[in-house]
């Protein structure tokens, strides 16, 4: 997977190179051009590409190679700074996934207002949402190769859906449609007849193309 990060201060730094080690290529995006010069020495190889500038701005990202990008994390230690940059990337350059480091825990749900898809604190939180991330493409892939009907399907639970506060035992699925699992605030849950399906949640579903197409707007309209 190709990540651009940006900023390369101690959390960019560590989250490089716990990255590297997992076989992902990476871009970073750092202002100080003294530090883009110690990432170099002590971590760069093909893998790794250093850009000196701002992370807001277009034409750095364009240089640093956002076209190239399945995901943008920014970990500057400026929150505003780290949204307009998620933002950035996921309206202006069509970047599929964004992740925010946030320092005050008060912009967590402002962040996810405004499109953020994945707002956490630590570097290992991050490390393991792109991990999730590459297992879940591996696996829908796998299920799509071998199966001309069948699908896995990731819908988010908007505000306005009519499943939203209800708990499976509430809600009449079609036949053959069944959720896999829950994702909620970082952690997996495998659901039973009394989970409530909340906000924000993301609900993995197996069930036949059709029958998932017919049911998603359901599922996350807003």
């Amino acid at each position: 997977m190709r990540v651009l990060i940006v900023g390369g201060g101690n959390v960019g730094y560590y989250l490089t190179k716990t990255l590297k080690e997992r076989k992902n290529h990476i871009m970073i995006i750092e202002q100080d051009r003294v530090r883009c010069e110690q990432i170099e020495q002590d971590l760069g190889d093909s893998s790794i590409a250093v850009t000196n500038g701002d992370g807001t701005d277009t034409e750095c990202l364009k240089e640093a190679g956002i076209n190239d990008a399945d995901v943008l994390i920014a970990v500057t230690g400026h929150d505003q700074n780290n949204l307009v940059a998620c933002q950035i990337a996921k309206d202006f350059f069509g970047v599929k996934r964004t992740v925010a480091r946030v320092k005050n825990p008060k912009n967590i749900v402002a962040f996810r207002k405004m499109g953020v898809d994945s707002v956490i604190s630590s570097t290992e939180e991050i490390a393991n949402t792109i991990d999730e991330q590459l297992d879940w493409s591996d696996m829908k892939r796998l299920v799509e190769t071998h199966s001309a009907d069948l699908r896995l399907n990731r819908i988010l639970i908007g505000r306005e859906s009519k499943f939203a506060g209800h708990t499976l035992q509430e809600i009449s699925f079609k036949s053959g449609i069944i959720i896999v699992a829950l994702l909620r605030d970082g952690s997996v849950i495998v659901p039973d007849g009394k989970t409530v399906l909340n906000e924000n949640d993301e609900v993995i579903l197996w069930g036949k193309k059709d029958d998932l197409k017919e049911i998603q707007s359901d599922y996350s309209e807003r």
